[in-house]
């Protein structure tokens, strides 16, 4: 009911819109069409008071002459003054016999009028020079202002005359070849065509002059005076091909044939392709490319200023020094422009370009307001008829509406849900799905998983960020391989992939998982970030029994085998896998187990004096309680799982416990060596729990020795480094254990606070043999010279044992004497 309501206000609106838009668009017509109706010119509204003779060179169909006459008139009639014209035409009858003619049809127009002039305005310099001529006759004592004349000679002779005045019009040829320069610079000749009329010989006097300053240049004269017109066609065709034509005052040829403007533009365009530049009023609109000319408007208009000045404001003429800075008009024809290359920003700012397009809006700008408001009355009339209809259609287009979005919404739904939203994969639950759906166990097929490795440390190195874009490109590279081979493929989990091959059994040799491989041997990139990667893969293939989601945790155990084994290498799953990671993960509930129910003990495996046979000392060695587990099947779980700093602060805290028990039952109490791992670095509170264990339990830090190994030589940190400072420090003995097994040498133990090198029994076995066992005796003396102890670890006969003390080997370790004994076992131990 509500939207109902709301579209019938919209109705009623959009009516009362399209009612109102008509009205405005009708009262916009009627302005324009009073606006643009012809209107006769106005009259005057003022007392006529004085009378003027206009007297014009030419006649009224001269290029410039309704923009005289508009200019004198603009003036005089709001001024209440009326002027007659009289036309000397010598355009087209030159020549002293047509001023005779002129003088006397002139006197006996002049004698016979009745009108009393006041004044008299001239334009031209034939009109001038005639006044000049006949002031004494005709208009003695009346003001003259004159306007539009070329020769400056005449115009200071007659401004000397103290009834005369006016307005120079420069020639503009000089501006002419100045933007001629400018936008053409390319041409190199110019070509003055000209007659030998006043204003032409003014003309080419003006154009040499200022050509003389372009030394550059070629300059061409052609004078029509003394050519008839095949001879000027024949110098128009040999003009070169970079000239310019100079059209300047001509109106004659020799025979004294007169020829209009558009008869020798026409001439020149057809016999020669060089642009045309004018300093006259004309011709743009018929071939002639532009250039500059008078403003005969304004120059008219500032004369007739002047004369009204003088007739109704008693002004003198004598206060009127000659005016030369005439007004000037520079007009170019656009469409020659663009054929002769030419750009608009050359030109002055005020340029007036002829047949320059308009845009739409300069062309419709007038009736544009009534337009705009006829289509919003339209749109707006039709808007209300259409919103009863749209009303009754929406309903319809609202259920169809909600059924389409419905139907994307679930289709939507369903491609994020079983598609990973970051890398627009089939995620874990889709593959899986698609496996158990598509994948019988009958079929033959290939379950490949793949891991990327290290993958961790590009996130903590460059940014989740990079790290997201990285996975986006091994993503598309994966799916652009997938899509190559007819594979289907998934994302995981994290960096995992997963991919089913159907029809085939893949192993490592395989070219598909050669490929996948190789896949790897070029840098991933995130914007600067180049990183090479590379994949560690577990393969099962169908049995005819086991269903696709055993293959997939097949897989699963091949890739941690792969992982295992180094990365970057194939797997394919075997039997004897799960019984190693099966294996491996009762080691581990073990593990925690004894974490968590006191599952430690230790055994203590005496040292014996290689010279006296005595008990010197003991290696405490851990062991689980409860499990048949023994250290070289449970110490790498827990190294793999990161738990050594915790075991390593179990077994210290045993062992000392021990120590505390001899001595308080009165044993004698010998020195306990403690393993200590490379990993246990990151535990850089142990020192400190060391020094508080053996304060608690009353025991000197001399009967606590501490195994090293040599990784922890090799890497030299400074964690390290703080590590045997602080147990230095502290006075426990700091023994190397397995020495010979790594990358170690004698050159660490001259800056490393070890007391005692302990050779490890590979050594033993290589090289305690006829033969070899020179080695040994090496070794054992530059022990001795770097000023250390050595024990030798493995000694399991009584002959190695002799060769061994006859070396002069410190102490020995091994089960000759003893195997790791029980804590009352190892107290009460004699060698003897």
């Amino acid at each position: 009911m509500q939207k109902n309501n709301l579209f019938n206000f919209f109705r009623f609106a959009f009516a009362i819109t399209g009612i109102l838009c008509l009205f405005l668009a009708l009262s916009q017509l009627s302005y324009y069409i009073l606006n643009t109706k012809d209107q006769e010119p106005d009259t005057p509204t003022v007392e006529i008071r004085q009378n003027v003779l206009y007297l014009s060179s030419f006649d009224s169909m001269h290029a410039n002459y309704d923009e005289k006459k508009n200019g004198i008139e603009s003036v005089f009639y709001d001024n209440g003054i009326q002027f007659d014209i009289a036309f000397m035409d010598v355009k087209s009858f030159s020549g002293d016999s047509n001023v005779s003619s002129f003088y006397n049809f002139f006197s006996e127009r002049y004698n016979n009028n009745s009108a009393d002039y006041t004044g008299i305005i001239v334009s031209d310099d034939n009109a001038l020079q005639f006044a000049m001529d006949h002031q004494k006759e005709f208009f003695d004592g009346l003001p003259i202002v004159f306007f539009a004349i070329n020769n400056r000679e005449r115009a200071a002779t007659a401004e000397a005359n103290p009834y005369i005045t006016g307005v120079f019009e420069p020639d503009y040829i000089g501006d002419t070849i100045k933007y001629t320069v400018a936008t053409m610079p390319h041409r190199k000749t110019f070509v003055a065509l000209h007659d030998e009329s006043e204003a032409g010989l003014v003309d080419i006097d003006e154009f040499l002059a200022y050509t003389q300053d372009l030394p550059d240049y070629d300059i061409i004269e052609i004078n029509t005076a003394r050519l008839t017109m095949s001879e000027i066609i024949e110098e128009l065709k040999k003009l070169p091909d970079d000239s310019v034509v100079f059209y300047m005052a001509c109106y004659n040829d020799a025979t004294g044939h007169k020829y209009s403007l558009l008869d020798l533009t026409n001439t020149i365009k057809e016999y020669t392709d060089a642009p045309i530049m004018r300093n006259y009023v004309g011709g743009r609109e018929m071939g002639i490319l532009g250039g500059t000319y008078m403003n005969a408007f304004d120059q008219a208009k500032q004369a007739a200023i002047i004369l009204n000045d003088i007739l109704n404001n008693n002004k003198k003429i004598t206060d009127y020094d000659l005016m030369t800075d005439a007004a000037s008009i520079t007009c170019f024809n656009y469409s020659l422009m663009k054929k002769y290359g030419i750009s608009e920003k050359l030109l002055p700012e005020d340029t007036v370009y002829i047949n320059k397009p308009m845009s739409l809006y300069e062309t419709y700008k007038d009736i544009l307001p009534i337009a705009v408001f006829i289509m919003l009355s339209l749109l707006s009339l039709v808007g209300s008829i259409s919103f009863a209809f749209i009303n009754e259609k929406n309903h319809v287009k609202d259920l169809e509406r909600s059924k389409t979005e419905i139907e994307n919404s679930k289709f939507l739904l369903q491609y994020q849900a079983e598609h990973d939203e970051l890398l627009d994969l089939l995620n874990r639950r889709s593959i899986v799905n698609y496996l158990q759906e598509n994948v019988k166990s009958n079929n033959k097929y290939t379950i490949i998983l793949l891991d990327i490795d290290g993958f961790k440390d590009v996130n903590e190195n460059y940014g989740h960020v990079t790290g997201d874009l990285i996975l986006n490109d091994i993503a598309d590279r994966l799916k652009y391989f997938a899509d190559s081979h007819d594979l289907i493929i998934g994302r995981y989990g994290g960096d995992e992939f997963i991919m089913l091959k159907c029809g085939s059994w893949l192993d490592k040799d395989s070219e598909i998982v050669k490929d996948l491989m190789d896949l790897f041997g070029k840098p991933f990139v995130a914007g600067e970030v180049n990183i090479l990667l590379s994949i560690s893969v577990g393969i099962s293939h169908s049995d005819n029994s086991s269903d696709s989601q055993e293959h997939i945790i097949n897989s699963e155990i091949a890739l941690y085998e792969a992982k295992a084994n180094g990365k970057n290498i194939v797997c394919v799953y075997a039997d004897e896998m799960k019984q190693k990671l099966s294996e491996e993960s009762n080691i581990k509930n073990a593990f925690l187990n004894a974490f968590d129910h006191d599952g430690f003990y230790m055994k203590y495996q005496p040292k014996v004096s290689a010279k006296t046979r005595e008990l010197i000392g003991f290696e405490a060695l851990v062991r689980l309680k409860d499990a048949p587990f023994g250290p070289s099947q449970f110490i790498p779980i827990a190294e793999k799982n990161g738990w050594t700093s915790k075991l390593g602060r179990i077994i210290t805290e045993i062992v000392i416990k021990q120590i505390a028990k001899w001595k308080s039952e009165g044993r004698t109490i010998y020195p306990v060596s403690i393993n200590y791992s490379s990993r246990q670095l990151n535990d850089t509170g142990y020192v400190e729990f060391l020094e508080s264990l053996l304060e608690k339990y009353g025991i000197e830090p001399k009967y606590i020795e501490i195994e090293i190994t040599e990784s922890l030589l090799v890497e030299k940190t400074d964690v390290s480094e703080k590590l045997f400072a602080d147990l230095k420090r502290l006075g426990i003995s700091l023994l190397l254990d397995d020495f010979g097994t790594g990358y170690s040498s004698l050159a660490y133990l001259t800056y490393v606070p070890v007391e005692n090198v302990k050779l490890d029994k590979s050594l033993v076995d290589s090289y305690l043999v006829d033969g070899k066992d020179a080695f040994i005796k090496d070794v054992i003396q530059l022990v001795h010279d770097i000023g250390k102890l050595i024990t030798i670890e493995g000694v399991e006969e009584e002959w190695q044992f002799e060769r061994l003390r006859e070396f002069n080997a410190d102490m020995i370790q091994g089960y000759f004497f003893s195997e790791p004994l029980d804590p009352d076992e190892a107290i009460n131990y004699s060698a003897d």
